[in-house]
């Protein structure tokens, strides 16, 4: 790769909403190219330009590309090997994904994956990239692999949460935390949406969600206060809406928890990363709601066109009476809290140098144009 090529990736994924997502934005990504699209064994052989587009926006312009298959993993190493692939975003369920994702790592790709099965491994770092990218350091127990790495995106639920948390941990000593959400329909994957949207019956139980976001967010933030939470679906396309009850050891005032907010800028934002809005949480004046999933971009609600749109998350509806804060949150969840995250995730670590040795090329180049 010379200093001013982009990496080649693969999605592992081809209709669900994060896959389509992902490609949305990586198509006119200035570092990131996607070569290679695989989808399940109903879409193998089909055209990417022609399998169903799930998205409310508009198709992306032709890619030319043919779905891959899963069916036999060697001959899909060595075919990404042929295209010069270096990365690997994966939006596979949790069953494929564990079949391929850690094969493929050991083949010497870095694999950054969507699926949950990962993100309690003990060497497998849970990365929010505003919050805890020093927590990397977990790759050195993945020696093994080479080269090749597996990196693990949270739940889309837990993202926008631990945004938000991560400046209130550092202005005093926090006891406890509940969360009730209201999560999207889209979160269930575009089946669900679709249901929704044809007026079908939708449970509200989301299983296992509330344990997700608990040992999640504990991993995320490193903490040992008490986390609890209380997750539902309602009928709603997109954007996930929490209600959050965080009780200080020490009476803070609601000044000081919107400045801590406004001052949060992590390195992602001072190295103004393409996927990086000028501020990660943007405080809202008024009742939140699915509008302002949208907080971050430039005007352009389009994810495709303006990498920052939906990429902070709104924060509002604030109280304060002691130690005790209380705010709600609302965050897009298939770009915030999923293909947008997980693309920011390999800006830094582009831009840092920590992809691959070739890639702190890229690296120089970056922080040269920034000077």
């Amino acid at each position: 790769m010379d200093a001013y090529g982009r990496v080649r990736c693969a999605i592992l994924g081809a209709t669900g909403l994060v896959a389509q997502r992902l490609f949305q934005r990586l198509q006119f990504h200035p570092w990131l190219e996607p070569v290679a699209v695989i989808g399940s064994h109903e879409t193998r052989g089909t055209s990417h330009d022609e399998c169903l587009w799930s998205l409310d926006e508009e198709r992306s312009p032709e890619s030319g590309l043919t779905i891959g298959g899963l069916e036999n993993l060697d001959s899909l190493i060595e075919s990404f090997q042929e295209l010069g692939v270096q990365l690997i975003f994966s939006a596979l369920p949790d069953e494929p994904a564990k079949q391929v994702e850690r094969p493929l790592a050991a083949a010497g790709f870095i694999v950054v994956s969507h699926a949950q099965i990962h993100r309690l491994n003990d060497d497998v770092p849970l990365i929010v990239p505003e919050v805890n990218i020093e927590h990397l350091a977990l790759l050195e127990k993945q020696a093994e692999n080479g080269e090749g790495r597996l990196i693990s995106c949270s739940n889309c639920t837990v993202a926008p949460l631990a945004i938000t948390l991560a400046p209130l941990t550092q202005l005093a000593p926090i006891t406890s935390v509940s969360i009730s959400t209201e999560q999207a329909l889209s979160g269930g994957g575009r089946k669900l949406l679709a249901a929704g949207r044809a007026g079908k019956e939708i449970s509200s139980e989301i299983p296992g969600e509330a344990d997700s976001v608990r040992t999640e967010l504990a991993k995320i933030l490193e903490t040992e206060f008490s986390i609890e939470a209380q997750c539902e679906r309602v009928k709603r396309d997109h954007g996930h809406y929490a209600r959050l009850h965080v009780e200080f050891a020490e009476p803070v005032s609601a000044h000081q928890v919107i400045r801590a907010w406004r001052d949060f800028k992590p390195r992602s934002q001072e190295l103004d990363l393409p996927s990086a809005p000028s501020r990660p949480i943007v405080f809202v004046d008024e009742a939140l709601s699915e509008e302002h999933r949208w907080v971050g971009g430039e005007g352009v609600q389009h994810p495709g066109h303006d990498l920052k749109a939906a990429m902070s998350v709104a924060v509002g509806e604030v109280s304060v009476e002691g130690t005790s804060l209380r705010f709600s949150t609302m965050a897009d969840n298939t770009i915030r809290g999923a293909a947008g995250y997980s693309v920011l995730l390999v800006e830094q670590l582009l831009a840092d140098g920590l992809l691959h040795d070739n890639n702190t090329i890229l690296a120089r180049e970056f922080d040269r144009t920034r000077q």
